[in-house]
């Protein structure tokens, strides 16, 4: 997303987005009201789907029989129609949640496309039910409270380009189209649209992908000049690392823009890495807090933070590949490297961690964040082609653990620390000089938890 220049704002105005576990159910969405009706500047909100429903949506999709999309379908309205009942909805949310089910069924009980394109357009356009449905259920509790508060649709101010599943904003389209709700915001106007929908260049519903609902609220937040962007979540902000993992891991206060994207990168599963471009590029503070316990405080991201310690946090990001290429074609040659990453290219595998030797090459592969073409991260054909022109070697069951702070390359103690703590776990990848903000090693799943604990009790 290229960066346009933005005039002065007119009003301050911020952008909240709340996550699935936030919309759960009449009183979890009760909590997240109380939040928006304690702000004091005009806040535009951004939810994502009930917890739970985006599953069922995509099963749904990927079912081939009838009998299984209608029975998860039922699931899908009991849940919605049984928060309605919670919350003595008014009749407008009744009879928006009826015409949006109804909806759904007719897409169910329809005959399947047969072509890609179609497979792909009727798959986002039902797992887009779950926000628009839930975004209906917020603005009617929050009625409750506001009697002026209405839904309006993502698709209308969010535009995409066409690649379903995955579709990328049309940035200078998106500032244009984003003008008249930054206006009805500015002039008090309470809004709440949908997280991960967006509408692509010839209408078709798109959707944004793994971490789509934080990247939409960020998208907001840019286009429409917004101070800052809050993050309401499950958890009481960014932690020192994973809490589940580590008893001893405490929230952190504060956070800058470059720590917190390498976290999102490297496994705090908090913030989805592209959520954050939008904010970094266009200096918007994000706060990540706790929507049910809101008075535990959370953690401001900024470009300025007070402090900014060596060792601020630890990462760990499971389900890794190391795959290893070796060939003697390396050794003085040049263009090698470029043949090996066209390959990756053309199978839309992601790479993050890369380290060389003369005749070899070690990357790390995200089993879970990088999928080559809707296959498995190691697609049969891929290998194949790798092995036209050198040996492969891979090895799963690793686990990625990411020390972020500041300036880490220029502490000598470092590195010998952590490879100490790590000690006698076997460290299959080191990597560090890259960023200032890193050092990252692999090591054996197993040994990760272990690891982790006695590097945070270390460092």
């Amino acid at each position: 997303m290229s960066v346009t220049p933005i005039s002065k704002q007119v009003a301050i105005i911020q952008v909240a987005k709340f996550g699935g576990t936030s919309m759960a159910d009449a009183d979890a969405i009760r909590a997240c009201v109380a939040i928006i009706c304690a702000e004091k500047a005009p806040t535009l909100v951004v939810v994502s789907a009930c917890a739970g429903i985006t599953n069922r949506l995509i099963a749904i999709s990927e079912s081939q029989t009838l009998v299984e999309r209608q029975r998860l379908a039922d699931e899908i309205i009991q849940r919605h129609q049984h928060i309605a009942e919670q919350a003595h909805v008014d009749t407008r949310c009744t009879e928006a949640l009826q015409q949006l089910h109804q909806q759904l069924i007719d897409i169910i009980v329809a005959p399947c496309p047969t072509s890609t394109i179609a497979l792909l357009r009727r798959r986002d356009l039902i797992l887009s039910f779950g926000e628009r449905c839930s975004s209906e259920l917020f603005a009617a509790i929050w009625r409750q409270y506001n009697g002026s508060a209405t839904c309006v649709d993502a698709r209308d101010f969010l535009p995409t380009d066409g690649r379903h599943g995955q579709a990328s904003p049309d940035w200078v389209a998106m500032q244009q189209a984003c003008q008249p709700l930054q206006q009805r915001l500015q002039a008090g106007d309470a809004m709440v649209t949908q997280g991960f929908v967006g509408s692509g260049p010839e209408g078709y519903t798109t959707t944004l992908g793994r971490g789509g609902s934080d990247y939409s609220a960020a998208l907001f937040a840019a286009a429409m000049q917004a101070q800052r962007l809050n993050i309401w979540t499950d958890v009481a902000g960014i932690y020192t690392t994973d809490p589940r993992v580590c008893e001893d891991a405490r929230p952190l206060a504060e956070i800058s823009f470059a720590e917190a994207a390498e976290l999102a990168t490297f496994g705090a599963k908090v913030l989805h890495p592209k959520s954050l471009k939008p904010a970094i590029e266009h200096g918007i503070d994000v706060f990540v807090g706790h929507s049910r316990k809101p008075e535990q405080g959370g953690t401001l991201i900024s470009a300025t933070p007070v402090e900014r310690p060596s060792i601020r946090a630890l990462a760990l990001r499971r389900n890794q590949t190391l795959l290893t290429v070796h060939s003697v074609d390396m050794l003085h040659a040049t263009g090698f490297l470029a043949r090996l990453f066209d390959v990756l290219a053309r199978y839309d595998v992601s790479v993050d961690l890369v380290t060389t030797s003369e005749v070899s090459i070690a990357i790390t592969l995200d089993e879970e964040g990088s999928k080559a073409n809707g296959d498995t991260v190691l697609a049969e054909a891929m290998l194949t082609e790798l092995q036209q022109f050198a040996h492969v070697n891979i090895e799963s069951g690793l686990t990625l653990i990411a020390v972020i702070g500041n300036d880490i390359g220029h502490f000598g103690d470092i590195s010998p620390s952590v490879l100490q703590a790590a000690s006698p776990a076997t460290i299959r990848m080191v990597c560090q000089g890259a960023s200032h903000h890193n050092l990252c090693f692999l090591v054996d799943d197993k040994a990760a938890d272990t690891v982790v604990k006695k590097l945070h009790a270390k460092l």
